[in-house]
């Protein structure tokens, strides 16, 4: 009788299964040909793609066949993670029945592979769990050594040792700096002017490293490139750099990489410092092109945003990788109603970044596709060949990713990022460009926001011929492009080329765009000084005139987003990185207002992370991330989902798992309105997120205001005239109104500089409360500490001071607030009084009793609750309070009381009125703070508040320390060990 024999696939299911058991999301797939062409066993790990190859013992060159699929799995990107294991005999002839058992207890030998170079080579022998705890320390080592950090901080240092060697030669930086689109702005001082050499130096040596590794990436795939080896022997070497990279753009393809590149060489001095700095640009090169895993996370990227030694040059921040794979991770994840695996329906679908910087979020996008391209066709039985995916790659390389910008040296980045993903795929065409931007000839160039008129527009760069209109020429005449780039497009004698930037109808725009603003030192366009006026009144003439919803107020990302709608098919998303002001600034309710109208809110991620409020590089403004699908006529919007970290990713692993959790909880977990749900990595956790209904209009968006969702549901109840208590059944009513019906608002500090000047030597009958020191105002009772000047040669008139008098008010309540060091939220004066960093509320309805309880109020547990969850953060705990969003905010109805609870609260005012309070971050330790709370609910019967003052301590926003310790390393989180954190079936919050 013959031997029963098992198919190695047969076994691969079986561990597919076992490893599912062992807490791994495994999928065992039906193998076609012998698993030639999928993986054996396809599976998550943490959010990073793992696969399992398995050979049989007596299968010759066992080890070494399944290590070479291990490794070609990883190289090809199908995994970041791969386990190489050869079955023992025994397995090979158990019964089918008995595979999962005798599997069990069988010892394997394995070897791990990752994208980080291998430090072993002995393999191990184990049984299956064994084997899943060495892909666990493997996923925690990869986590843990950020390959891409390390390999960026070592080119770094060798740009700076090649920018020191060129910085003597100023001609030289000054041709480099014109080149990248970095010009000198008039007047420009001599300090000014060498910090911009030396970006231009660093920069120009990025491009040239950039293009080194490209061509020895691309030398692995085409013999007609040379390998970096091959190149470094060249006794001339910039001489052959050059002519190379020149054949390789004219004759191959790849021109926004290699003709930049070979255009630096061009402006540098044939002279030993620049063969010596390129020489080292090379040996650097060769170093990091070992390093593969760091090539396919924007590892250039990563360095040019360290370069710009301005991170407000041009208004721009640039999205950090990890933000970046969370959001697109995020975003592709949502239902489409397309097959990614299909590259057919994938090239059809459009994504744009129309301020696209180096590429991250379109070199982000193209990672998550690649992530739903084999997970999709994994699942489906299609075929994962190195040719699938380099139909992928071309797809959206040609097809869908879209990518423009204002710089030269970025866009370049861009093209050269993403070609990396796949080096050896020649590409016809890539859908890159330079945008213009400054006057030319007269007519004001808004960069990609001239796409507001329609979807084409002439650029003043060319990088890629693929892409150009032929314009006919006498033979020898060259097109010269605005001076602003002063580069020369030249062709064959006869013909020059002008380039046209397209915009198709969007399925997915992704931005991260520029923030600034025309306040507060005017900085919208302000690195173009010579022509801000003209490219400021442009703006303001074409978002009146496309009568679009957006504030120029708010800056240059509020116009983008109206830019982004216009060009977005119905059903079609945007996937914004944006700042924190959004959710609850004033400039930014046009914004709010066209979401609302016309989209679902789908997703909102707020930073609560007091270390890293934001989700770009070289600042520290806080940030928020959000997703919104354009609706159809009359479709009603959903719920959104705020996700709210207590820990951002710091790397792209993270991140991947951040975004693996969120979609399993979303789906799994089912949130439903008010319904509340951790994300915990071991025995941290990294974010909560709440479901809640649509905002309307520009109704702010609370949800991304609070760290803690059991907070936001106390405020949430608060602004509906109930006390919520955690763990208390029973709700109170809480007598609330507006503020506006209390009382009205005085000046903003911009008028009352227009109409009065201070002194503290003269009597005037003005009286001034002028500043927010911290270590002065302590107490809630306060006096004039200043006396105000009617200003007789005010602009808008002598007597403007004695008009805006009018509105003085004995209560001051604060206009922004450092809640670290600052005590008071309101304080109350024994006569009226201007502030310049105060808003004034005249009460003059209100008698002495009901303004000491309103003040009394406002500095209670309650009042901080409602100020905190009305605030506009603008960098973690320093946050600001518009007029409107005062006016707004629900407070103690004060007309609503008794006489007795008039009195009641009176009395403990003048009590406490001289007290000194803590700062408002130390709310929970302060005994002032919890008197003024135990006096309020005496008034009213209330239970102890001490929960809402302890929940607000923990507020990374208010206490600027971090809510959660750091993750537990090394620890799978396994489901068992989440149990209790799944979805905690919180009570609605409506």
């Amino acid at each position: 009788m013959e031997m029963h024999r098992n198919r190695e696939e047969a076994v691969n299911t079986q561990l597919a299964v076992l490893i599912s058991k062992l807490g791994i999301d495994a999928d065992a797939e039906t193998i076609h040909d012998h698993g030639k062409h999928r993986p054996d066993v396809l599976f998550q790990l943490r959010g990073l793609r793992g696969v399992i190859e398995g050979k049989f013992a007596d299968t010759p060159n066992a080890e070494t066949v399944v290590l070479d699929d291990a490794r070609k799995r990883v190289r090809a990107g199908i995994a970041h993670i791969a386990a190489a294991v050869v079955y023992g005999n025994e397995l090979r002839s158990a019964a089918t029945a008995k595979i999962l058992k005798t599997l069990s207890g069988a010892r394997l030998r394995y070897r791990i592979v990752t994208e980080v170079p291998e430090e072993r080579e002995d393999w191990l022998e184990g049984d299956a769990a064994s084997l899943m705890e060495a892909l666990r320390r493997a996923q925690a080592s990869l986590a843990q050594d950020d390959i891409v950090e390390k390999t960026a901080q070592a080119l770094n240092i060798q740009l700076g040792n090649v920018a020191r060697l060129w910085m003597g030669q100023t001609g030289a930086c000054d041709r480099l700096s014109d080149l990248l689109g970095i010009m000198p702005p008039k007047g420009e001082t001599a300090a000014k002017a060498k910090e911009r050499r030396e970006t231009a130096a660093k920069v120009s040596a990025l491009v040239l490293a950039n293009a080194l590794i490209f061509q020895d990436q691309l030398a692995a795939s085409d013999d007609r490139v040379f390998p970096l080896r091959k190149t470094g022997k060249e006794t001339d070497l910039v001489a052959a750099v050059s002519k190379h990279w020149r054949f390789v753009w004219k004759a191959i393809n790849y021109v926004p990489i290699f003709q930049l590149g070979e255009r630096v060489l061009d402006e540098l001095p044939s002279s030993p410092n620049t063969t010596s700095a390129v020489k080292s640009l090379l040996e650097e090169a060769k170093t990091i092109c070992a390093q593969q895993a760091a090539l396919r996370h924007d590892l250039m990227g990563r360095i040019y945003h360290w370069l710009l030694h301005h991170a407000k040059y041009l208004g721009t921040y640039y999205t950090s990788v990890s933000a970046a794979t969370l959001l697109l991770k995020i975003a592709l994840a949502a239902d489409w109603k397309r097959d990614f695996g299909d590259p057919a329906q994938l090239a059809g679908f459009n994504v744009a970044d129309l301020a696209c910087g180096t590429g991250t979020l379109l070199m982000a996008a193209a990672q998550a596709f690649l992530d739903d391209y084999i997970r999709k066709r994994a699942a489906s039985g299609r075929s994962l060949e190195p040719e699938d995916l380099s139909i992928l790659h071309r797809t959206l390389m040609e097809n869908t990713l879209h990518g423009y910008d204002v710089l030269p040296s970025a866009v370049h980045l861009t093209a050269s990022t993403l070609a990396l993903l796949a080096p050896e795929v020649a590409f016809v065409g890539m859908n890159l460009y330079v945008m213009p931007l400054g006057v030319d000839h007269g007519k004001a160039r808004l960069g990609s926001l001239d796409f507001l008129d329609g979807n084409e527009i002439e650029t003043q760069f060319e990088l890629d011929l693929s892409q150009s209109e032929t314009i006919r020429a006498s033979a020898g005449e060259s097109w010269r492009k605005p001076a602003q780039c002063r580069e020369t497009i030249r062709t064959s004698a006869g013909e020059s080329r002008a380039d046209k930037a397209v915009l198709p109808k969007l399925d997915l725009c992704v931005m991260n765009p520029p923030f600034v603003r025309s306040v507060g030192g005017n900085l919208l366009f302000g690195s173009l000084p010579d022509d801000r006026g003209a490219l400021q009144k442009e703006l303001k003439k074409q978002v009146k005139k496309k009568n679009l919803f957006a504030s120029v107020t708010a800056g240059l990302g509020s116009v983008f987003v109206a830019l982004a709608d216009k060009h977005l098919k119905i059903g079609g998303r945007l996937a914004f990185v944006l700042p924190a002001a959004l959710a609850s600034g004033e400039a930014w309710g046009a914004t709010r207002k066209l979401i609302a109208d016309t989209y679902h809110l789908e997703t909102v991620i707020a930073s609560h992370d007091a270390e890293r409020p934001n989700f770009s590089e070289n600042t520290n403004l806080s940030e928020l991330l959000f997703i919104a699908r354009k609706r159809a006529r009359g479709e009603t919007p959903g719920r959104t989902v705020y996700i709210s970290l207590w820990r951002n990713p710091r790397s792209i692993h993270d991140a991947m798992y951040l975004a693996n959790e969120v979609a399993q909880k979303a789906k799994v977990a089912g949130i439903k309105e008010g319904g509340i749900t951790g994300i915990c990595l071991g025995d941290a956790k990294l974010a909560e997120m709440v479901a809640l209904p649509a905002a309307a209009g520009a109704e702010i968006w609370l949800g991304a205001l609070f760290a803690q969702a059991e907070l936001l549901r106390i405020s949430w109840h608060l602004q509906r005239g109930e006390l919520y208590l955690p763990g208390v059944s029973r709700r109170e009513k809480i007598p609330v109104c507006r503020l506006d019906n209390l009382g009205a608002l005085g000046p903003d500090r911009k008028r009352i500089h227009e109409g009065f000047k201070v002194t503290k030597s003269d009597w005037t009958p003005f009286a001034g409360f002028w500043n927010h020191n911290a270590a002065e105002v302590v107490t809630i009772n306060q006096s004039a500490n200043c006396r105000l000047l009617e200003w007789k040669e005010s602009p808008r008139g002598p007597n403007y001071g004695s008009h805006l008098w009018q509105r003085a008010g004995n209560i001051l309540l604060a206009e922004r607030l450092w809640t670290q060091t600052q005590k008071i939220v309101a304080a109350r004066f024994g006569e009226k009084v201007l502030g310049n960093t105060w808003w004034a509320l005249d009460t003059q309805a209100l008698d002495e009793p009901m303004q000491k309880a309103l003040c009394l109020w406002l500095n209670s547990s309650f009042g901080v609750l409602s100020f905190f969850s009305r605030r506009v953060v603008t960098r973690s705990t320093f946050v600001g309070m518009k007029q409107p969003a005062w006016l707004s905010m629900p407070v103690l109805n004060v007309f609503d009381l008794s006489e007795g609870q008039r009195s009641a609260l009176a009395s403990s005012y003048d009590q406490l009125a001289e007290e000194a309070l803590a700062p408002l971050a130390q709310l929970d330790t302060d005994p002032v703070r919890k008197k003024i709370d135990d006096a309020l609910c005496a008034a009213f019967e209330w239970p102890s508040i001490a929960p809402i003052r302890q929940l607000l301590a923990r507020e990374p926003g208010l206490s600027g320390r971090n809510i959660a310790p750091e993750p537990t390393q090394g620890r799978l989180d396994l489901p068992e060990a989440r149990k209790n954190d799944e979805d905690r079936s919180a009570p609605t919050l409506l």
